[in-house]
């Protein structure tokens, strides 16, 4: 890979992560349902673009580096976000056909995926920037902290939108 091509996918590369971190930030926090989720859709239909232009262009550049985390992070991503979004289409094809109970489960699949990818996103940016320095105990930092926080995060939505129980109906004799 030429040097301008190198610079001009890693300018490519950073424009869609910003993009990526922002939007993703956004589609957290708006609300999902009711009259404003439309801009959850909006704001989550970008953020996909962005975190599906950063996982292709991540594997170039990661290949160029050598570097197997990063590519294995950027593979990861592109599986979780196009995952995410594959969830949310079947749930709502499955709620239109008045399949309740399976559009429930690939809403919280949706969720999983898209708040992993989320997170992965995060861990490849620290991992390769490195902001606090080298060595190993803030490598294990740079890992651990958005997987700990972001599965917590993930674990809150998940139970937001767990199932209500089933209704026991008693027997009468």
């Amino acid at each position: 890979m030429s040097e301008v091509l190198h610079v001009v996918l890693r300018a490519a590369h950073i424009l869609f992560g910003m993009g990526g971190f922002l939007l993703g930030a956004f589609a957290i926090v708006l609300p999902k349902f009711g009259r404003t989720a439309r801009w959850h859709r909006v704001v989550g239909r970008a953020y996909a673009v962005s975190m599906v232009g950063m996982g292709v262009l991540s594997i170039p550049l990661s290949l160029r580096q050598g570097n197997w985390l990063l590519l294995t992070i950027g593979v990861l991503t592109l599986f979780w976000v196009i995952g995410g979004w594959w969830a949310l289409r079947r749930s709502l094809r499955a709620r239109a056909a008045g399949q309740v109970e399976v559009a429930g489960r690939l809403v919280r699949r949706h969720i999983t995926l898209m708040g992993s990818s989320y997170i992965a996103a995060w861990t490849a940016f620290l991992v390769n920037v490195q902001p606090l320095g080298g060595g190993a105990v803030l490598f294990t930092l740079y890992i651990a902290v958005p997987s700990v926080v972001g599965s917590v995060a993930i674990a809150r939505a998940m139970a937001r939108h767990r199932p209500p129980p089933p209704i026991m109906s008693a027997v009468v004799e």
